[in-house]
């Protein structure tokens, strides 16, 4: 009995025992469910950033890098400038690479970073991108973060590490901040805390930042409540500001490398704020890009035989040639076409490429990706409400209007200026958004021609099953041109007055437009050319053009264009205004309903 009840004892005391443990297990898991505690700095910062737009991301994967054995020379210039040594006191710190769309930018930056990561040269990086499926890729908002975030976790910034995240602790919503704010609090701050010049040390030399001109406008939120747009040109030139303040900071330690085509905005910001402080570098004809191209193309036809099976003899030198002038020293065409071919029976594949003009509609665009950038940014170009196709039809008609051999030198930006413009200044303001597709020579120079940077762009604009409703039919701007030149027939010049040095410069230029210029023979050129121009003309256009002062206009092709012409070519002199003056006195009377008439 009295062991039954000592056991009977043991038992209840153990019972409550367990009771009470299991209170406070419960007691223990209800605190940590209703009291609230913060997460790690770390974790937090993670959270705002950006994780694609690393150099090495998952994401980047397959983004472009140089291959083997290009861009040597600009690649040696750009490492050139990132390990020159700080003793020098080079107040350059920062580098901007631009060029035109599909130049190579990105591939360039690509294999920068990746070397840089490779000598621990690179601090961090952050490569924009408007196609990026991720949207924080395509917006400033993760910038700061993402450059804070990538140079905390470089092992020898463990200093740094530290500081930030007692920022972090400190100001936990400094995320909410503009990014200025936010550079001070997440890059500035800490690095000034860091005294001592010893602990430098092995530390890295560079930030990366490639695409700001892909930067998409994000809409903010103010205090009174009101939503307020901020366009893609203010983001970029707030990003840029930071890199500014970055860049004017003796506690900031690092270069900062920038890759980007050359928009108003961006190169404006180079030339003015940051110039005394900026390398510029420029993708064109000095760097060799045909020699590169041609190394490229080689080598990756070379791997394409190979894997295939196919002849060395194929596909020839004539068509790498082909393919390289196609490229217009643009990597982009030459890297599409590439893809391409890779993607099916070679032999056919590039067959499709070389006789693009033909393909059926329906059919497989080879230059999917090529012609996804040329539409994008085609569509940035500011056109007026009443002709969403304006930019494209002055593209087409700077590229066709005038048959270059009849001319010693391109046409100067200033007589596009003239012909084209309905205001004064309208060029340079529509094309602004798209000029690393074509390149407008600022307003104080007016001896350079307008560059389109692209054969490609052409082929692009003439082909409807690739630019879909970009497409301009070549009656429509032929028109558009028409339309101009009775213009300046009617007003004895350009909707500008000039004076007559200046004028007689224009119409030497005027005067050998496609829709003016004579074929076949002289006694042919008449008809060709009057019934061509006045095709284009409604009834009251040609009222308009039967009202020119034709007795000016005989004067001024006797006189102006006949000494201009006999400066170096006397012998054509005759010839071409006979024409000229026919082609003008029998187009004026054959738009009165005069006929009959020829001047001998």
């Amino acid at each position: 009995m009295h062991t039954a009840l000592v056991c009977s004892t043991r038992i209840s005391s153990r019972i409550m025992h367990l009771q009470r443990r299991c209170s406070n297990v419960r007691l223990f898991i209800f605190t940590l469910s209703c009291c609230p505690f913060s997460s790690p700095p770390i974790t937090d910062l993670s959270s705002h950033i950006a994780h694609g737009a690393a150099h090495n991301s998952n994401e980047r994967y397959s983004a472009p890098k140089c291959h083997p054995e290009t861009r040597v020379t600009i690649q040696a210039d750009i490492f050139g400038w990132i390990e020159r040594d700080d003793v020098e006191k080079d107040p350059s710190v920062i580098m901007w690479l631009s060029g035109p769309a599909g130049a190579g930018k990105t591939a360039i930056a690509g294999s920068i970073a990746e070397a840089c990561a490779k000598k621990a040269f690179l601090a961090a990086s952050f490569f924009f991108s408007s196609f990026s499926p991720s949207t924080d890729r395509r917006s400033k908002l993760g910038l700061v973060a993402t450059l804070a975030y990538h140079m905390s976790q470089n092992e020898t910034l463990h200093l740094f590490k530290t500081r930030l995240m007692a920022a972090l602790e400190r100001h936990p919503d400094i995320f909410h901040k503009n990014l200025l704010e936010q550079t001070e609090c997440l890059i500035l701050a800490p690095f000034r805390s860091i005294h001592d010049p010893i602990n430098r040390v092995g530390w890295p030399k560079v930030i990366i930042i490639d695409g700001l001109d892909e930067v998409v406008a994000a809409q903010y939120h103010d205090p009174t409540k009101q939503w307020v747009s901020q366009t893609s040109e203010d983001d970029q030139v707030e990003i840029l500001n930071v890199l500014l303040a970055l860049s004017r900071s003796t506690s900031f330690p690092f270069r900062i490398f920038v890759a980007s085509r050359p928009e108003r905005n961006i190169a404006d910001f180079f030339a003015a704020d940051a110039q005394s402080i900026t390398v510029n570098l420029f993708l064109d004809s000095k760097y060799n890009p045909d020699i590169d191209i041609e190394s490229f193309l080689k080598s990756k036809f070379s791997i394409i035989q190979h894997r295939a099976g196919i002849s060395k003899s194929w596909p020839g030198k004539e068509v790498v040639d082909r393919i390289v002038d196609m490229s217009s020293g643009q990597f982009i065409v030459p890297t599409t076409i590439i893809r391409w071919v890779e993607a099916g029976v070679p032999q056919l594949q590039l067959a499709e490429v070389l006789e693009l003009e033909q393909l059926k509609t329906g059919t497989k665009n080879p230059f999917a990706t090529l012609d996804a950038l040329y539409s994008h940014i085609l569509r940035r170009a500011r056109n007026p409400e009443a002709d969403p196709y304006l930019a494209v039809k002055w593209i087409l008609c700077i590229s066709s209007a005038i048959d270059s051999n009849q001319l010693r030198h391109p046409p100067s930006v200033k007589f596009w200026r003239q012909l084209l413009e309905t205001t004064e200044g309208e060029l340079s303001y529509r094309l602004a958004p798209i000029t690393s597709l074509i390149a407008i020579p600022p307003p104080d120079d007016t001896l350079s021609p307008i560059t389109i940077y692209h054969k490609s762009l052409i082929d692009f604009l003439s082909s409807p099953n690739r630019c879909g409703d970009l497409h301009v039919e070549k009656e429509v701007y032929e028109s558009f041109m028409a339309h101009k030149i009775v213009a300046v027939l009617k007003d004895k010049g350009p909707t500008h007055p000039l004076p007559p040095p200046e004028l007689d410069i224009f119409l030497v230029t005027f005067f050998r437009l496609n829709l003016l210029t004579p074929s076949g023979d002289p006694g042919g050129a008449i008809s060709t050319c009057s019934a061509r121009f006045l095709s284009f003309l409604s009834d009251s256009l040609k009222a308009e053009l039967a009202s020119c002062d034709v007795a000016w206009w005989t004067d001024i092709c006797l006189s102006v264009l006949a000494s201009y012409d006999a400066s170096y070519s006397p012998n054509r002199v005759e010839r071409r205004h006979s024409w000229l003056l026919r082609a003008i006195y029998c187009g004026v009377h054959k738009a009165m309903g005069v006929s009959g008439i020829f001047l001998r």
